[in-house]
C-alpha cells in the first residue's frame, strides 16, 4: 500500500481513472502531477513559459484542454440525469481579483501578420492580465462579471458556467472594443465551490478600436491565465 501511495503521483493520465482526474483538476498540484509541463524542478506548479519553448507552451494549454474536455466527456457518461442536474446546480467557481497571464498572440492589419504581444515569440509571460478590470454584476455574481476601465467605461463581459465536472466551469468573453469572443473550449479551474486558480482560453479578436471607432483587424491569442 505505501508503494501505491508513493507512485500514483507520477503514473501517466492514462493511467488515472475518471475520477482520478476530476480531482487532479481541483488543484494546482494536481495539475503538476498530471502534466510535467505544469510543474517546475522540484515538482511544483507552474505556469508554462511561452517565451522560453512557445511549442512547449502550446503543447501544455492544448494538452489541458483536450483533458478537460475528457473529464467532462467520463462524467455525462458516468453520471445519471439526476446527478448531472445536481451538479450543475451548485455554486459556479468564482474569479479572484488578481491574475497573470502567459500567452502567445498574432495580429493582422488583412495585408501583414506581426505579433500583438511584445515579447519573444510573439508572447507574454508573468504580466497582469486584463482580467484584474473584472468586477462582479450586482444581482448576478459568481456567473456574470464585467470588465472596468479607468474611465468607467465597459470594454467586456464574462459568463460562468458550471459543468459535470465540479472542479470546472466554462467561461465566455465577449469584447465590445475587439469584438473579440474567448473560442469554445475555455475553462476555469478551481475547487468547487471555490476561487479559480487557473484559466485556459483561446481569443479571437475581428476588429481594432481607433479613436472609438472599430475597424477590420484579426487576432489570435493562446492563453493561459493564473493566480498566485
Amino acid at each position: 500500500m505505501s508503494i501505491w501511495i508513493t507512485l500514483w503521483p507520477a503514473l501517466p493520465a492514462s493511467a488515472l481513472g475518471p475520477r482520478d482526474l476530476e480531482h487532479q483538476l481541483g488543484s494546482k498540484q494536481g495539475i503538476a502531477q498530471l502534466m510535467p509541463a505544469f510543474r517546475d524542478e522540484r515538482g511544483q506548479f507552474r505556469v508554462p513559459d511561452p517565451t522560453r519553448d512557445p511549442q512547449a507552451f502550446l503543447r501544455a494549454q492544448q494538452t489541458l484542454t483536450i483533458l478537460i474536455d475528457q473529464a467532462e466527456s467520463q462524467a455525462l457518461n458516468r453520471l445519471s440525469p439526476k446527478e448531472v442536474q445536481q451538479r450543475l446546480s451548485a455554486t459556479p467557481t468564482r474569479l479572484p481579483p488578481s491574475w497573470k497571464r502567459s500567452e502567445i498572440a498574432v495580429r493582422t492589419d488583412g495585408q501583414s501578420a506581426d505579433c500583438a504581444d511584445s515579447g519573444p515569440n510573439c508572447s507574454a509571460y508573468g504580466s497582469a492580465s486584463f482580467l484584474n478590470t473584472l468586477e462582479p454584476l450586482k444581482g448576478l455574481e459568481r456567473t456574470f462579471y464585467r470588465s472596468v476601465s479607468d474611465d468607467g467605461s465597459v470594454p467586456a463581459l464574462v459568463y460562468l458556467q458550471p459543468t459535470a465536472v465540479p472542479s470546472v466551469s466554462r467561461i465566455l468573453l465577449a469584447a465590445a472594443n475587439s469584438a473579440g469572443v474567448w473560442i469554445p473550449a475555455a475553462y476555469a479551474l478551481g475547487p468547487s465551490g471555490g476561487d479559480a486558480f487557473l484559466i485556459v482560453n483561446n481569443c479571437l479578436d475581428l476588429a481594432q478600436e481607433e479613436n472609438g471607432v472599430l475597424k477590420p483587424a484579426a487576432m489570435l491569442v493562446a492563453a493561459l491565465q493564473w493566480v498566485e
